[in-house]
């Protein structure tokens, strides 16, 4: 078992030693005598950094400073088997991550047997293969048999509901009407295959399409201004979603200016061929039936 050590650097202006930890009991931590001062397991489910995360967070306001190790339990932590238990830390770190990513694979519905074979046998050959054959499972449909749902017809609806400046996941589970499971299984499978990757945006997390520049800048978009009005007009009809669109998905999907883009709408909403709807904290326009 993995295990996380932390040791305080107490200064005069920090809580006591008793308080901080205290504060360590709370996330599963157990005080140690010797060189470091709180020891916390990390459970097989669990995630080294979103648990370092929670120690972080566990300490945040004490006034304290600490420092982190990590250690596999029964190994002795010496200076002459530092090397060799640095190694296997490693080692043990990498598949616990890898195992961690091939269960949300399986969740998704793919068939991780062969690869489950080589994370033990074979480290570096699964690295070498895993990504080329989870890109090929999903491209070609290849899941396991009895999956509960067409994971390719939510895939391509959840895809057509991110766009380029990033929406939050509470946007796209209204968007899609599918619960936050699914749509972070979707996410993970677009992510993947590169369709997807995540960004932040006002400090939340965002999912934009991928192909955009780094640091959170968007890549110019094509755009072609309209020769007339009535262009302009159909190629808005056009780029309205089936659970309708935002202005900048419009912007985005028909490669008009913005200018031209809320010309059309008033004139749509105005002859009733749109209609607008209050979503989250914004509104999106859907096409009126019949029109």
């Amino acid at each position: 078992m993995i295990k996380i050590y932390v040791k305080f650097i107490i200064n005069s202006g920090a809580e006591s030693p008793k308080k901080l930890v205290d504060r360590l009991r709370r996330i599963g931590g157990t005080p140690l005598i010797g060189e470091y001062d709180v020891e916390i397991p990390l459970d097989e489910n669990e995630r080294l950094f979103h648990k370092l995360e929670a120690v972080h967070r566990a300490l945040k306001g004490s006034g304290a400073y600490y420092s982190v190790s990590t250690g596999i339990e029964g190994v002795e932590r010496s200076a002459d088997n530092m090397p060799y238990l640095d190694q296997r830390k490693n080692l043990e770190i990498r598949k616990k991550f890898y195992k961690a990513k091939l269960g949300r694979w399986k969740e998704m519905g793919i068939d991780t047997a062969v690869l489950e074979e080589l994370i033990d046998k074979d480290l570096d050959k699964f690295k070498e293969i895993s990504k080329a054959y989870i890109r090929e499972h999903l491209e070609r449909g290849k899941i396991v048999e009895g999956s509960p749902r067409d994971l390719k017809q939510v895939d391509e609806m959840i895809f057509e509901a991110v766009d380029d400046l990033g929406v939050s996941m509470t946007s796209i589970c209204k968007m899609c009407e599918l619960d936050e499971k699914a749509v972070m299984m979707s996410l993970g499978r677009l992510i993947s295959t590169g369709k997807v990757r995540r960004n932040t945006k006002g400090g939340k997390e965002v999912y934009v399409r991928a192909g955009r520049k780094r640091g959170g800048v968007p890549a110019p978009l094509d755009v072609t201004a309209a020769k007339s009005e009535a262009e302009a007009i159909q190629r808005v009809l056009s780029a309205i979603r089936t659970k309708g669109s935002t202005v900048k998905q419009i912007c985005r999907d028909a490669r008009l200016p913005e200018g031209q883009v809320m010309d059309a709408l008033a004139e749509l909403l105005k002859s009733k061929r749109l209609r607008s709807a209050k979503r989250g904290r914004g509104s999106v326009y859907l096409r009126v039936p019949g029109k």
